[in-house]
């Protein structure tokens, strides 16, 4: 791992989902101010730092608030961004290798 590592537990994943396993950065999936504890390492080109386009594209604002469903409603935004790339990354796999039924 990389800057700020969180792998606290020899279960916890050991790449990115896209399979690689270099310059991993743990990822906090609904904002390291809003859900702490949630977070998944992602390879830091081209996955982590699209993660961070895409949230900004979304208009969704990390910055702290005092708004407590606000701060969750932001966080729910960036968890959905986070799992459709998951999802994608799956879609594009299963077209690549062939599968008559895509």
């Amino acid at each position: 791992m990389t800057k700020g590592s969180h792998n606290r537990c020899p279960a916890c994943p050991k790449q990115c989902f896209c399979g690689s396993s270099q310059e991993l950065e743990q990822n906090h999936l609904g904002g390291r101010k809003y859900v702490r504890w949630l977070f998944l390492p992602f390879c830091l080109n081209p996955h982590h730092s699209d993660f961070h386009r895409l949230c900004e594209q979304a208009g969704i604002d990390f910055r702290e608030t005092s708004n407590r469903l606000f701060s969750q409603i932001q966080a729910l935004k960036a968890q959905l961004i986070g799992m459709w790339m998951v999802v994608d990354a799956m879609e594009r796999h299963v077209k690549d290798q062939g599968d008559p039924n895509k």
